[in-house]
This record gives structure tokens, sequence and C-alpha cells, in this order.
């Protein structure tokens, strides 16, 4: 089992080095050293992988904090990574601007090998427990959206045809669009937007009702959804799907009847 990789971010080099001599005796590992926030993402640039973990002192070089490396760290390369802000101010003022970054502890120094164990062992555990949380709250959210939009689906008229303007005809059934009488020729995806809105024939329908319908698994976004769009409208008559607001979009029918 692969130990735990600590990145320490102190700008006091003899501090540094004894922290990592500690870190080695407490059986973890190190993942390397930085004194402020431009070295730190040189660091992190120049490794293939993430710490596990942080130990950040709150004063570093140079104009930018520890309160606010940590907090831009956790907004973009780092947000699943667990801080420890280590300081020697024990300012009440000082600890809630570092609570801001939702930071998993503080150890004031000098600090004791016992108190930097169990500060670290006890962050890691509840860092563990965040994360899974925030993946099965995700889990969770995909699950409701896919089941709204089969609901979605469900609700659909036993109409096997939808008669639409410009001369064409969508067979419900065989999930084909016809021009005429000759099938129009589109990708599958072209065709699973075809089919859904004609399963709401006349009426709005999303983008993201679209994109978790197409993309079951997971949402393309809206690069990859308008490529589709574009696509398919080049195909087709360019009224034949209209569009609200560039986030809802219609397909004409014939008449408010389907046949």
């Amino acid at each position: 089992m692969s130990k735990i990789k600590i990145l320490i971010i102190e700008d006091e080099p003899i501090i540094a080095l004894k922290l990592k001599h500690i870190l080695m005796e407490l059986d973890y590992e190190t993942y390397g050293i930085a004194n402020n926030r431009c070295n730190t993402l040189k660091l992190l640039e120049e490794k293939n992988e993430n710490p596990d973990l942080i130990l950040m002192d709150i004063y570093l070089q140079g104009s930018t904090t520890g309160i606010m490396l940590a907090k831009e760290l956790k907004e973009t390369l780092l947000p699943n990574v667990p801080v420890i802000f280590l300081t020697a101010n024990s300012e009440l003022s000082t600890i809630k601007e570092a609570s801001q970054t939702m930071a998993y502890g503080y150890v004031i120094k000098p600090y004791k090998k016992s108190y930097l164990l169990a500060a670290i062992e006890v962050a890691l555990e509840k860092s563990n427990e965040d994360n899974k949380k925030s993946l099965d709250l995700a889990a969770v959210k995909n699950i409701n959206k896919s089941l709204e939009q089969k609901f979605f689906l469900d609700n659909e008229t036993k109409s096997k045809t939808v008669k639409l303007k410009y001369g064409y005809l969508f067979d419900k059934e065989n999930n084909i669009l016809y021009y005429g009488d000759e099938p129009v020729k589109l990708t599958t995806k072209e065709l699973a937007i075809i089919s859904i809105l004609c399963n709401k024939p006349g009426q709005n329908v999303t983008q993201e009702q679209m994109e978790y319908l197409v993309w079951q698994d997971e949402p393309a976004g809206y690069a990859a959804f308008r490529s589709i769009l574009f696509r398919l409208r080049n195909k087709v008559h360019k009224d034949l799907i209209t569009s609200q607001n560039n986030s809802e979009y219609r397909i004409e029918l014939l008449n408010i009847d389907k046949y």
C-alpha cells in the first residue's frame, strides 16, 4: 500500500526540513516542499499526481498568504485535497479567516509530533468522508435527472407518426425521419434529437433535457450539443427546428394534431 503523500508549504527552510523529518518518522511521504505561491504551482505542475494532504503555513513569502493560496487551490487545482494550517498566530480573527477556506485542521507552532499526527489522521478521515458524500450526491442527482427524462419519454402519446412542416414525417416506431418518401440520412445522435422533439411535438424542450437523454451516462455540455444540432439543421429545412434563447427547442408540426 502506497504511503500518504503530504505537500509542505512553509517559508522557513529549517522548519520545513524539520517537518519533513517528522513526517518520515510518522511513516508519511513528503510530496514536496514549497515556500510561496509560485513555487507551489510550479511543483504541482511538475508532478504527475496530486498530494493527499497539504500542510500550509499561513504566512508565506510574497504577497500571497497561505489562506489566499489555500482558497485558490481549493477553487482550481486541488478541490478535494484537505489543508491543515500551520501557524504561530493563535488569534481568533486569523483562525476565523482561515476557516473560510474549509480547512481540515490547525496546528499551532511549536507543535508536538503527537498533535501533528492526530491532526493529519483526522483531516484524512474527514476528507475521505466528505469526498464520498460528494460523489454519492452527484450520483443521486444524475440518477434523478435520468429518471425525470425517462418519465418525460414515457408520457409520449401512442401515435406512431408525427407529421411535420415542410414535407417531413417522423416514424416513431422505426425511428426514421422522412422527407416525402425518402428517409433522411442522420447519425444516431441526430436521430435522437429528432425523436426527443417529436415526443413533445409543438412544445419547447430544454437543451438540458435533450443532453440527459442523448448522453445518458454523462451530460455532453453546451459545445457538443450545439455541434450535433448544427449538423442536424444543415440536413433538414432551416426552420424545421426552432429555438428560443438558444436554450429551448421545438420541432414544427404541419398542424397541432399528430397522426
